[in-house]
């Protein structure tokens, strides 16, 4: 695996239950971004993953492989996956605090569960703790400078173009899906449900208006034909 990973999102499943790889990444911000962001790898886990850190080197061999810029190993005995406050005690409060901290993620191990299964026995306990997890995790997609620039020069050649159609108007849907983000799926490209029922409004608008625009557009003319007949000529002859 090389640093191609700077424009995906990592998603691995490393060992059932108790070892998952997941996918986070900020999304850049296209004003201040002038080059690709760093990726960096997180490990969450438990006391095996401090064992691991401490006997075996875990975080400097994840570094020296050099397939993520940053390497983080945040381990704690007695972490379970959530349902707690304790940074200490809840991978997914120490996660929440990791992010508030300016901390962004490119891909995360979550080594996790083995505490939870001595405290929890019902599936539905798991699936809550396991859902608030990934909740704070999420699946967001890298715009890399390349993908902003092109979206740039791309609205503006469309602004080029349409400067010479005055009757061509741009909906702006990105300005929609930035001041209401549940309409964007955790893909970052596709839609909610409430995003496709958004954007069906919206088309419904955009077709009144443009049914309007054809409306005041068409008007009814009234020609009037006249025909002149020549007086008939007669001849007579001498």
């Amino acid at each position: 695996m090389t640093r191609r990973l700077r424009n995906a999102v990592a998603s691995v499943v490393t060992a059932a239950s108790v070892l998952v790889g997941l996918g986070l990444a900020a999304i850049a911000s296209p004003a201040n971004a002038t080059a690709n962001p760093p990726t960096t790898l997180l490990v969450l886990g438990d006391s095996l993953t401090w064992g691991a850190n401490y006997f075996a080197k875990s975080q400097a061999r994840l570094a020296a492989a050099n397939n993520f810029d940053v390497v983080l190993v945040d381990s704690r005995w007695g972490r379970r996956i959530s349902g707690l406050t304790s940074t200490r005690y809840s991978g997914n409060a120490a996660l929440k605090q990791l992010i508030t901290d300016g901390v962004r993620p490119t891909a995360v191990i979550v080594a996790l569960g083995t505490n939870d299964v001595a405290i929890f026995t019902k599936r539905r306990e798991y699936v809550t703790l396991i859902q608030d997890l990934m909740t704070t995790i999420g699946v967001h997609r890298i715009d890399s400078t390349s993908t902003i620039r092109g979206s740039k020069r791309f609205n503006a050649a469309l602004g080029q173009v349409l400067a010479n159609y005055p009757l061509a108007n741009v909906f702006d849907w990105a300005e929609v899906a930035k001041n209401n983000p549940k309409v964007i799926d955790p893909d970052k490209i596709h839609l909610t449900p409430l995003g496709h029922e958004v954007r069906t409004k919206a088309y419904l608008e955009i077709a009144a208006t443009l049914a309007q625009r054809a409306s005041d557009m068409t008007t009814t003319t009234t020609s009037t034909t006249s025909s002149t007949v020549p007086p008939a000529t007669t001849t007579v002859a001498p």
